[in-house]
């Protein structure tokens, strides 16, 4: 590329670019205090890279395979740390603010491509994006989210890219992406869906080739996650590992949806029937401009309405399968794939209603009206940005890198008498991910109160080792008082926020710290 080319692209995404540095930067800033976030989720992740670059296979700790997640992210992770020689937790702040500025980057180049695109507009839409808690707080993890909305945008700039020629060569490339993604996350079979939808309604195929793309498309994008769920089923015999039915109504999805959303708008409520409708009217709007873009050639094939078509998705799949399957409450988390999606379907066409005005006054009254409103939302972004960023330099991103957890009493126990990890003990914990994350040992968890066979287990096993954490507790999980109807339990340390107990079942006598059978194992 010579100069005049270089001079050329920074005049069209020098913004995107300064943009993308702007959010390296809030991320470093953002995690400077304690480092990454880390989560339950991100302790699996990190324990499968671990144990996959140490040759010990897609393993989490304690040696169990990897059911609950597919594989690709935990392998994104084992190659960052081969190329970079560092442990993923102690490179991520850096990777995670790079991943930040590519979505930035990213999401600018593809602006730049819209039917009806303004650097006006533009402009707003980098700062919002950059200044946006939802991606802020994703970024600010260590979670496969980082990597499956860099994905998807690559999703929609090859599956753009095959519209200029419909040839199965250039389909190979977003079908491949969707496979990845959908191995990156279970919510990818969004991407094969989208891609399906957006085929099946292209007027430009007749049928015969049509049914040949579906089905190329379709093998193509589910076949890393058929593999993966096969070795699944072989290794546990469980394709992706233990699952609850739904207990919470579609109309409160809806509402937990409807929430999310209007945060991201900064619309203020807090009633229920608000965010259903807030959620449903949202979803029917982009509905609408659908079938809309059904019509007109140009609008079909545009990056709008691959967007458009994916917000209906992905949503749409996260509202049914919270309602089917039992998982955390719909969050900002679980949406956040459809973040950028949703502000550039809810704002695209303002470029092209100031344009279809006559009179100059009306161009320039619009203009002000939707600039006030982007400001308004930027205000309130920033405003919980500095809430936060407060919050996290003076104690550390909320999960496992905390300073509650990090200064823990219990944890710092644990990490010098390791008497209790004999390898002939058996210890459990409720967090069993802070045991791993602080010590590198493995410990069981203390069983979900659904699955009865692992609680009998539990109540079977004497003697055993308790460390308990007082800090986030899970109410899915066997409490103390459940513990305590079914086994007898001796304080053996206690501490401010925890403690380490005992277990012996009600007919057995004791003598002191046991020396016992043990299931954990030592990685590191």
């Amino acid at each position: 590329m010579n100069t005049s080319h270089i001079l050329q692209w920074l005049k069209k995404h020098g913004d995107s670019l300064i943009a993308s540095v702007a959010g390296f930067f809030i991320i470093y800033f953002f995690t400077k205090h304690g480092g990454i976030g880390i989560s339950p989720d991100s302790i699996a992740y990190t324990s499968t890279a671990r144990n996959f670059v140490a040759g010990n296979g897609l393993m989490i700790f304690g040696g169990h395979p990897l059911v609950d997640f597919p594989v690709c992210y935990p392998l994104f992770l084992s190659l960052v740390m081969l190329i970079t020689k560092l442990d993923v937790v102690t490179c991520a702040p850096v990777l995670n603010g790079l991943m930040f500025a590519v979505v930035i980057l990213l999401s600018g180049v593809i602006m730049e491509r819209f039917i009806r695109r303004s650097k006006w507009y533009k402009t707003i839409l980098l700062i919002a994006i950059a200044t946006s808690p939802s991606l802020i707080e994703i970024y600010s993890m260590l979670w496969s989210e980082t990597l499956f909305i860099i994905l998807s945008l690559l999703f929609f700039f090859s599956l753009h890219r095959y519209y200029r020629n419909h040839s199965l060569r250039t389909l190979l490339v977003p079908a491949i992406l969707a496979a990845i993604a959908f191995d990156t996350r279970y919510a990818g079979i969004t991407l094969v869906a989208t891609g399906e939808i957006l085929l099946f309604w292209d007027k430009q195929l007749k049928w015969k080739e049509k049914i040949k793309h579906l089905v190329l498309f379709g093998i193509i994008g589910c076949s890393l996650v058929t593999i993966n769920l096969v070795h699944n089923a072989v290794a546990t015999g469980l394709l992706t590992g233990k699952r609850q039915k739904g207990i919470t109504p579609l109309s409160d999805n809806i509402a937990y949806s409807g929430s999310v959303l209007s945060d991201w708008t900064s619309l203020w409520g807090d009633n229920h029937y608000f965010f259903i409708i807030v959620g449903l009217l949202i979803i029917a709007l982009f509905v609408w401009l659908f079938i809309k873009n059904l019509k007109k050639k140009q609008d079909y094939h545009s990056y709008e309405n691959i967007v458009i078509a994916f917000f209906i998705v992905y949503v749409s799949f996260i509202v049914l399968s919270s309602t089917i399957s039992r998982y955390e409450q719909i969050n900002n988390r679980l949406l956040s794939a459809a973040f950028l999606p949703f502000l550039w379907g809810v704002t695209h066409k303002v470029p092209a209603w100031i344009r279809a005005l006559r009179d100059r006054r009306h161009k320039w009254g619009v203009g002000i009206i939707f600039t006030a409103i982007a400001i308004g939302v930027c205000a309130n972004y920033y405003a919980i940005n500095t809430d936060n960023y407060s919050f996290m330099q003076e104690s550390g991103i909320p999960g496992y890198t905390e300073d509650c957890w990090r200064e823990s009493p219990t944890i710092r126990f644990i990490q010098r008498n390791r008497i209790y990890f004999d390898p002939d003990s058996m210890v459990y914990s409720n967090h069993n991910q802070a045991v791993y994350f602080y010590t590198n040992y493995a410990v069981d968890a203390v069983p979900e109160k659904a699955y009865k066979g692992d609680v009998k287990m539990f109540a079977d096993e004497s003697p055993i080792v308790l460390i308990w954490f007082y800090s986030d507790p899970n109410p899915e999980l066997l409490s103390l008082k459940d513990i305590r109807k079914m086994k007898k339990l001796k304080v053996l340390h206690s501490f401010d926020d925890g403690a380490i107990f005992l277990c012996l079942n009600r007919d057995t006598t004791s003598t002191g710290p046991p020396k016992l059978k043990t299931s954990f194992t030592h990685f590191k």
